[in-house]
């Protein structure tokens, strides 16, 4: 398993598991309801580096040069991240008490398990189609 091949766990054991790798190692910096603190709330559809599992799974692989999202590679199995990836995931629109604003782009899921960045993008009321 790796950021090119993880899928997305829905299993109840694998969520029990991320959740317990989430409240030791995520909640100090994205809160124990994942509204944020020092990183990002995770609960909502705006994500700085992807809001699939595939990217997900990447930040928290290598993390993020220049903040406080460190590597997980050497502390986690590739099994642990895709459970608490997964985990994380599950948590989308939860809506915890005093969530941190959103950041990034809003990611809408198409099919296949494909993600695309809307950035705050306005319907053009002027545009017309053409026939």
């Amino acid at each position: 398993v790796d950021e090119t091949s993880v899928a997305l766990l829905t299993g109840s054991e694998d969520l029990k598991v991320g959740s317990a790798l989430f409240a030791s190692n995520c909640l100090s910096c994205h809160g124990a309801n994942a509204e944020g603190k020092i990183g990002p709330n995770i609960t909502d559809q705006y994500w700085k580096h992807g809001g699939d599992i595939k990217s997900l799974f990447k930040t928290v692989k290598i993390g993020v040069t220049g903040t406080g999202m460190k590597s997980w590679k050497n502390d986690l199995s590739a099994m642990q991240m895709a459970q608490v990836t997964s985990y994380i995931l599950s948590l989308q629109g939860t809506n915890p008490t005093n969530p941190k604003a959103p950041e990034g782009p809003l990611y809408t899921p198409l099919s296949d398990s494909t993600t695309v960045a809307v950035a705050n993008v306005l319907p053009d009321s002027t545009a017309t189609a053409k026939k």
